[in-house]
């Protein structure tokens, strides 16, 4: 990979982050979808569906407060950018 590349990717993984109350709007908008779909589908699988669907919302807005909870709780957690994996050469 070019170095020109791999720099690009790196800001792009540490920028594109956000706080985890945005997570949660986007999860509470994608629960009032289902509830819409829910409350005006006529047929029992699309039904089911928009409960499986706002049940995962619900948890995904639930646990986005602890799961993208930084060391400084008033700051987002941010991705990893550098290498985790080590080599040894003898």
């Amino acid at each position: 990979m070019p170095d020109g590349q791999q720099v690009h990717t790196s800001l792009m993984a540490r920028d594109w982050w956000w706080p985890w109350w945005i997570s949660s709007l986007i999860d509470i908008g994608i629960l009032v979808l289902a509830v819409i779909v829910f409350v005006r589908a006529n047929r029992r699988r699309v039904r089911q569906i928009a409960t499986v669907i706002g049940i995962g919302a619900i948890v995904a807005a639930g646990l986005a407060p602890v799961v993208m909870q930084g060391k400084d709780s008033s700051s987002p957690m941010r991705m990893q950018t550098e290498n985790t994996m080590t080599t040894t050469t003898p």
